[in-house]
């Protein structure tokens, strides 16, 4: 599967105990949004999705936590309401826990028994609750736009949740939908009947010259020797299925009468 091109990384999470996380690369441009502060989780979900797990459990989950404070100073810099922020935290969480439970690794065991979401939530049913909190955000609209950016991006980068048993069409219908909304939220919303306008001149030239009464003319003209060519071979038909019953009845042979008159 090829999965979307995240933001621009700037310090990602270790996967390994040796490497620490990195710092903001120079001449990076400052985030503008929740999306452009989860650019580093969304880089490690792709890096989890193509098979680069961990190999140290704990250094993982602390290395995510700094990551996710490190979201939550950047999201009160920029005024982001911390309903999104909780909420983008919930559904990266939930996508990590779905990236790490869903391939071979020495670390799935434990992972299984304690995942991100329970460390951080405190429950265990994020592949339910994930789209559950997602109706939610998408019934208050524009105010909750930035987490409903996180989650859209979620789902670009695989999370299936509940829909893995349910079929990958609802999930792509959902995600394609929540993708309208936000762009109509973001007020780029595609016109109505974008293609009410004329293709071209030529067609309006040739609609014009063409008489409204040819096509009518030449359906009745094809209509008509269709009814006489079926009359045709039906009556075709039935003389040939009943001459095998003509000698079937015969009439019984006359008599011949003579009449003789005496003077």
């Amino acid at each position: 599967m090829n999965y979307p091109n995240p933001p621009v990384p700037q310090g990602m999470p270790s996967l390994t105990p040796d490497q620490q996380s990195g710092n903001p690369a120079a001449g990076t441009a400052p985030a503008r949004s929740l999306l452009d502060l989860m650019a580093d989780g969304f880089y490690l979900l792709m890096l989890l999705k193509r098979g680069q797990l961990p190999s140290s459990e704990s250094t993982f989950v602390e290395s995510i936590q700094r990551l996710l404070e490190t979201v939550e100073r950047g999201a009160v810099k920029l005024g982001v309401s911390s309903e999104d922020v909780y909420a983008a935290k919930y559904a990266f969480c939930a996508a990590v826990d779905e990236a790490m439970l869903s391939q071979p690794s020495p670390l799935r065991e434990d992972w299984e028994r304690n995942p991100l979401q329970l460390r951080l939530f405190g429950e265990h049913l994020a592949g339910e609750h994930f789209f559950d909190r997602l109706e939610q955000l998408r019934s208050q609209g524009a105010p909750r736009l930035a987490s409903l950016e996180v989650y859209h991006y979620c789902l670009l980068l695989g999370f299936e949740g509940k829909y893995r048993l349910e079929g990958p069409e609802k999930l792509g219908y959902l995600t394609a939908r929540l993708g309208d909304e936000i762009a109509y939220l973001k007020g780029r919303r595609a016109p109505f009947a974008p293609h009410w306008a004329p293709p071209d001149r030529i067609a309006h030239a040739l609609r014009r010259v063409v008489p409204l009464w040819a096509p009518l003319a030449l359906f009745a003209g094809v209509a008509t020797l269709c009814y006489f060519g079926m009359s045709a071979m039906l009556q075709r038909n039935t003389d040939r299925q009943l001459a095998g019953y003509s000698d079937v009845v015969q009439m019984p042979a006359r008599t011949a009468h003579l009449t003789i008159t005496l003077p």
